[in-house]
This record gives structure tokens, sequence and C-alpha cells, in this order.
């Protein structure tokens, strides 16, 4: 035919040096690997492209040749590649260890024969955007669905470590991105052979081929070679193009010189030339060209014989699809982001020297050496991982093998973790130790068992061990999962809901969603008091448009801290201790609280909806100082390092009003039907008496008489409020703490301690439980009860949780204090797990007493108090 031309690699001709070196990107590379059982190793024969049959080819094959072929004009480059599952090859490759006295065994050549086909295939599907992988017989051989397991083992474990390194530090084009390759090359099964029992009509054919593509595709997906994000695939397959071919030609390796002479005799025997013979043989099907009166008694069916199959249109509809829009053949939410690029064809053949050499100069040569540790590993693991058979087969022959590979078997569990694997591993190698047979063997075997054993484990039983917010593994199966809350640790622990009513059982959480909102929010519809329980909302993220997204914190914006107003404002004097039991506190009046900064961006929580159930904080007090951003959220929770306009998703706090300050008694505490699980003695909350000098006294002539928890004294104001400081652990148990170092015990009823010391002092965010148990529980501040007195005052509250991992201060991301109202019980809930834009702090699982503060705490000065208005009782 002569219009392909080709060249064997890396010796280029003139024609490919300048079809090489254009910098037009119009080449889509096709790459043929496989089998053949011809001594020229060509599996072109069926694509119809070569010059001369095979047979006649000038060529003389040898193992990992590679040849390119292409026609002038042509958008396809081909790759053809000779390799050790071509007949001759590996024939040779045998002749050659046996003459060496290399062969020693069949598992340890075949291992070589696999090893170094698996080097070719994986390089193939870094350097093309399709592979033709051709079958000599007609039916795909299942020994490829474990090479492409130990191949895909291979890419995700070795290769998408150090190859994506070794591309960026070259001088390879960036438009190969993070997967450094072309894109998820998509596979078409070729068979040579079409089965004799099978109709060769056109109908029978395409039903034969559409059952071997079911077949095929069901065994890729059971086995997760191919998946639904090509990004994890070793390759793809389309899911609306034919991806298998038979040919049916059965002359397709019919040697034409034997023809020749079988013609030559024929026509010598017969003595006469037949001219009509002879332009049949040359007629695309019999008949063709004569008039129709010449057949018109034939069955016409039988006449117009269709012409004979062709594999090229199929695959030129392949590259005019990579050209026009790439191959996308990622399914459901991996859609529309598949990798694809068709490069320079200059850039490509410097991308397949650089992959050449990566994928196969290097790991044939065995003085290589490299820096790279993920690449070494790669290059020693390589052959181990593609021959995972051959260790099992080794292991049958020893009895201390097979013995000590039956003991890992033997684990009871079904799924366990590395630090489980271990253990089995360890009684394993003692297991060979005592029942080994040969000295000189001893290192290999042991070396065997570790890597079966790990291939046990990895491929089934290995469990997933993702750490949850409170650092505890996942313990289902391997898998792997977008979404987090998939997970599981198993762990169970008791929460009481925001207002403390109820308990419930709470799973583990992997989500901040989970710890902090989800959970609470269950409660919430279980939980009368919570429904009925007024609340001041704290800003959150309302969005504008549907495809709003988390927004990037760059490192220069997490060092911006959020506008925070001037204390002084809100107090004419600092809060400090008196050398009694009370604090002397100046009021001043609530409208100096609600001056606004006129420059300062309207926006507040005024503009949310309210009802009955809701009190919000007053316009005033709420102000935002600059408009949030309604298209992306704070990934964190709101902190002294959060970039300003940015509000999370949902609330991690929670502040309640549950009812009137007569809920409490000093006298008898918390009792269990208003507030559950606390532990006996200390389930009272603390009196904090507060001394103030009086800036406005008409507010509370002749009101001292009457007003619960204030009285008069020489121009000043006394208050009493009670507040409490609560712990809880994991099983539930709850707690008030008398100061930052001791917990609460009422037990006599009596309670002397002063709330000023958890008030003015610094309380630790985490403290070791009371409770008996086997193991010391870590329990974490979770509430801040304020029983607000009742008189002409407004108590303030500005909640700060300092971390002491990364040294984060915490808030409530409202822009003024929250003012509670007089006369009532309010509960603030702490959030369950702290996160930044870093990701999630992790709670200690041990706090010694005399330094728990080191792990975070609830700052002092969290409260303020300030003169209210008439309208304010």
């Amino acid at each position: 035919m002569g219009r392909y031309r080709k060249c064997i690699y890396p010796k280029l001709s003139p024609d490919f040096e300048a079809l090489l070196s254009s910098e037009d990107p119009n080449l889509i590379i096709v790459g043929v690997i496989g089998k053949s059982l011809f001594e020229d190793c060509n599996k072109l024969a069926g694509f119809n492209i070569l010059d001369v049959a095979p047979s006649l080819l000038s060529h003389e094959a040898k193992e990992g040749q590679i040849t390119f072929y292409h026609k002038p004009g042509e958008e396809i480059l081909f790759v053809h590649f000779e390799t050790t599952f071509d007949n001759y090859c590996v024939e040779k490759l045998l002749h050659e260890w046996i003459n060496s006295g290399q062969f020693e065994q069949f598992m340890i050549f075949n291992s070589e024969v696999k090893t170094r086909f698996a080097r070719s295939l994986l390089f193939a599907t870094h350097i093309c955007h399709v592979v033709v992988l051709v079958e000599t017989g007609h039916s795909f051989d299942p020994f490829y669905l474990s090479l492409f397991k130990s191949m895909k083992v291979l890419r995700e474990k070795h290769v998408a470590k150090f190859l994506p390194k070794m591309a960026k530090a070259s001088s390879l084009p960036l438009l190969l991105g993070k997967e450094a390759r072309l894109c998820c090359p998509r596979f078409i099964f070729f068979f040579e052979n079409f089965p004799d029992e099978e109709g060769t009509g056109k109908e029978d054919i395409s039903k034969f081929e559409f059952q071997v593509e079911d077949n095929i595709y069901k065994m890729l997906r059971n086995d997760f070679i191919i998946m639904n994000n090509t990004a994890q695939s070793l390759f793809s397959i389309p899911g609306n193009k034919r991806f298998v071919y038979f040919n049916t030609d059965k002359t397709l390796r019919e040697d034409p010189l034997i023809k020749s002479i079988k013609y030559l005799e024929h026509t010598l025997n017969l003595g006469v030339f037949d001219e009509e013979a002879e332009m049949d043989e040359l007629r695309p099907f019999t008949n063709f060209g004569k008039p129709i009166n010449h057949y018109k008694n034939e069955d016409l069916s039988d006449v117009f014989v269709e012409k004979k199959r062709e594999f090229m249109p199929l695959l030129r509809d392949y590259a005019k699809e990579a050209l026009e829009v790439g191959f996308d053949d990622s399914l459901s939410k991996f859609k529309g982001k598949s990798h694809f690029v068709i490069l320079s064809n200059k850039q490509w053949y410097e991308t397949f020297c650089f992959f050449h050499k990566v994928f196969i100069t290097n790991a044939e040569d065995p003085n290589f050496d490299t820096s790279d540790l993920d690449y070494k590993t790669y290059l020693e693991t390589f052959q181990t991982i593609i021959n995972v058979d051959y260790d099992f087969f080794a292991s049958c022959c020893d009895p201390g093998l097979k013995k000590a590979i039956s003991h890992y078997n033997s684990a009871k569990v079904q799924h366990y973790g590395f630090a489980y694997h271990k253990v089995l591993l360890d009684e394993s190698i003692n297991v060979y130790r005592k029942n080994f047979q040969s000295q000189e063997k001893q290192h290999i075997n042991e070396r065997i068992i570790r890597e079966t054993c790990e291939n046990i484990w990895r491929q089934g039983r290995q469990q997933c061990e993702y750490f949850s917010l409170r650092n505890n593994p996942c313990v289902l199966p391997k898998h792997s999962s977008h979404d987090l809350s998939d997970h599981s640790s198993g762990v169970v622990f008791v929460s009481t809901c925001n207002c403390g009513r109820i308990q419930g059982r709470r799973e583990d959480p992997y989500t901040i969603y989970q710890a902090n909102f989800e959970f609470y929010q269950i409660l919430y519809k279980n939980c009368g008091s919570c429904q009925k329980s007024l609340k001041i909302d704290v800003p959150v993220f309302t969005p504008s448009i549907t495809d709003y997204r988390a927004a990037e914190v760059a490192d220069s914006l997490a060092n911006m801290t959020l506008n925070q107003p001037d204390e002084t404002q809100y107090l004419s004097q600092p809060i400090t201790a008196s050398q009694g039991s009370h604090e002397n506190l100046s009021l001043v009046s609530v409208n100096a609280i609600n001056r606004i900064d006129e420059d300062s961006s309207d926006a507040s929580l005024n503009d949310l909806d309210q009802d009955e159930q809701h009190v919000y904080p007053s316009a005033d007090t709420a102000t935002i100082y600059r408009q949030p951003s309604t298209t992306e959220y704070l990934p964190g929770m709101v902190h002294n390092e959060s970039p300003q306009g940015l509000l999370p998703q949902f609330s991690s706090w929670s502040l309640l009003c549950v009812g009137p300050s007569s809920l409490y008694s000093h006298s008898t505490g918390l009792l269990e039907h208003f507030q559950s699980g606390f532990l006996s003695g200390a389930n009272y909350l603390l009196p904090w008496d507060v001394q103030v000098r009086v800036k406005n006294p008409s507010n509370f002539e002749n009101k001292s008489n009457d007003r619960r928890g204030a009285y008069r004294k020489k121009g000043a104001i006394m208050l009493k409020i009670f507040v409490g400081c609560e712990y809880e652990c994991p099983r539930g148990h709850r707690f008030i703490m008398s100061s930052p170092d001791k917990v609460l015990n009422g037990g006599s009823g009596i309670i002397k301690d002063s709330g000023s010391k958890i008030v003015m002092n610094d309380m630790p965010l985490y403290f070791s439980c009371p409770c008996r148990t086997a193991k010391n529980m870590v329990a974490q501040l979770m509430r801040v009860h304020v029983v607000t007195p009742k008189a002409n005052v407004n108590v303030l509250m500005e909640p700060k949780i300092r971390t002491g991992e990364r040294n984060l201060t915490f808030s409530l991301g409202l822009s003024q204090p929250a003012k509670l109202s007089q006369s009532a019980y309010w509960i603030l809930r702490l959030p369950y797990i702290y996160q930044g834009e870093e990701g999630p702090i992790t709670p200690p699982t041990e706090v010694p007493s005399n330094n728990a503060g080191l792990f975070g705490c609830l700052v002092g000065g969290m409260f303020k108090v300030v003169e209210g208005e008439e309208d304010d009782l």
C-alpha cells in the first residue's frame, strides 16, 4: 500500500525528525501492545495499514523494541511495542536463560516475563491517548485482571508520588498536570480470531462483540480496575462506544507467496486461463459490476455480501473525538473533571523520551541509583508487586512458609489495623523460625512471609483507620470516600443537648458539622425544653448563589484578625477583684455600648427574621463591621486569625435562655429533671457577688427591696449572679468546677466557694473527670450557666476559648458582646470540637490536673455588667 511510514526508536528517519519537531498539537497517540504468534511480532496486520504482508517485512523483532508508524497528513501516530508476550520474544529470552545457566525454575522465568511486559504496558498508559491490546485468540485472557490490579497498585502507591515531582523538576510541559500523563487512556481489545461456532453475519458478529464487552466491563468494574473517577483508574473504557473488535478475515495471516504458488499450480493444471474467474478474484463481492439480469434468479441476500469489516474506522472515530472534545469517561459527580491534553509533537516526543528512561531504561540498568526515595522504592518493589502469585507458590513449597502463612490467615477478626497486622506478622515469623528447614534460605523466606502477609492484609483485610476528630481510627474495611461522614470508629459517646435537659448517644464525629451542629439538632427535635427556649443567634453564612464554596484562606489572610472593638468603650474602668468575695464594677449606660461607628457597615443581625421563639441582640450591639461574603464561607470556626468578611456555614455554639431565674434554687442545686447527668455534689452554681457604683441613682430608687439579687449599700449596688462552668466527660457525666484546679464538692448543701474564682481566672478547657472508671476520662468544658439578677442591669457575655494547640482564640463571631436579659437563666453551649483553617484540633487523651490549662482555656473576664434602661426590666 505504501502509505504509512515507519521508524524504530530512537533512530528517527528524516520524515519522523520533521514530524516530531513540529510545534503543532495535532497527533493522537495510539499504542499497540499485546500478543503475537509470529516471528515478526507485528500486531498491526489486522489494522490494514502495512505496506506488505507481515511475513514479507524485512524486520528483526526484539523485546523492548518500539516502532513508530504514521501516514503523512493523518492525525494518528501508532506506537508499536514488542514485548515478552510476543511468542518470538519469549522464546528467545528462554533460550538465552537456558544457554547462560540462569534458568532454575519456571516461576522465576515467568516472573521476569511478566515484569518486562508490565513495564512496557505501564509506560504505554502514560504516553498514549488510546491503547489497543491485541489478543491472538477469541476470548479475553483473565490473567490480565491480576496484572491490571498490580499495575494499579503500583501507580497509586508509587508512580503517583515520584512521577509528578520528576516531571515538574524537568523541562516537561506543565500541561501534563498532577497526574503526569496525557490522560486516562482508553483501552480497545482487538481479537485477531473469531470463534468458528458463531455465525458470521453482521448481526451475529455485533451481538458477540457486545457480549464480550459486557463480560470485560463487569470483570474490570468488579476488580476496581476502572472506577467512576478516571483519575484513580489505570485506564478507561468509553460508556457509549465500542471497545471490542473481532477480526473475521481468515486470510489475515495468509502467506501471499504460498497463495501465488497455489494459484499458479491451479492455472497450469487447468491448461486454460479463465478470465472471468480472474475478474471475480478482483471483485469486492460476487457479481459486482454485472447487469442485474445476470443474477435475477439468484437470492439477492447472498449476492450483495458486505465488504470486509475494517478496524480503522473505529480507531479514527476515537481520534476525532479526542481532537474535538477529548476523553471524559468519569461517571456521576466526577463527570467533567477528567484530565486530557494533546501536546505539540515536539513536547510529546520529549515526554516520550523522558518517560522511557524513567519506566524502561533505568529499571533495566542494574547499576542505576537515585536519591529519590519514592522512585527508588518503586524500582525495588516493582517485580514483587507485579508477581504476587510467585510468592504464593513459593510459600507452598516450604512447610515452614506454609505454616507461617496459615498462622497469619487464622486471624479471627475480619478487618484490622496496622498495629494488629504487625502483631500477626511477628507471630508468623516466629512460627516459621520454629519450622524452617533451610538455614540458607531463611532470610529470603522471611522476606517472602512479610511481603505475602502484607499483600493479604492490603487486599481485603486492611482496616480503614482514618482518624476521627477525637483521634479514633475508622474500623470499617479500607475504603476510599470523599465524604468523611462515611467513616465510623464504632466509638459511642454520651452528650447532652443545648439546654442540658436530655442526654443522647452520639457516634464519634468525623466532621465538624457532625460534632458541633448535627447532633445537637437531632436532640433539639426530641427536647421540648430546647424548642421552647429563647436564643441569641450568632452570624452564619447566607449564600446568594447555588455554587457557593469554601474560601481558600491564604497564609497572608490567615494572619489577619477580626476587627475587634475596643473594650474600653464598654467599661469606665477594667474589672478587678476586690479584697472580699465580690467585685467592684463601675456601671455605664447601655447607650454607650450601642454607639455605632457611622463608617461601619449597616448589616446587622436585626436583618434576620424574628419570632416569639428567638431573642436577638439589639441592632446596635450585633452590627457586623464588614458586609459578610455571600459566595464563600469560612471553612473553620471564627477565631482571632480568621479573615474579615467570612462566616461559617453553621453555628458551633448555642446561647439559650431556658427560663426565669427562679428555675435555680441554691439550696437544692441543679436537679435531675432539669439538668441530667450531674455528679452528686457537683451540681451547684457558684454565687458571684458584684459591688458596683451607681452612676444613675434614679434607676434604683425605692427598688432595692423588691429586686431579687440586688441591694443598695452606700451609693453602690450589690449584685448576686450565679455562674457555673460545666464539664462533661465522654460517658455523659457532668460536674461544676469551683476553681481552675478543683471540682465542686457540695455534698453538705452549703456552697462556700465564690464565683469570682471561675469568672476572673482562665478556666481549663479539659479536666480529668472524677467519675470512677478503670481509665481516667477527660471531661471537656461544654457549658457556662448564668443566672442574671432581677435588677436594672444587663450582663454582657463575650466568651473566648484559647486552645493550647496552634494558640488560636475562638469566639462567637458577634461584633458586640451578647446581652443577657435580666432575671433569667442563660446557658452557653460551647463547641464539641474546635477547628481552624488548618483543620480540627484533637482533644487530649490525658490531662494532668496541675497543668490542665496548657491544653486550652476559657479566657477569664468574659462577663461585663452595664446599667440598663427602664424598658429593659
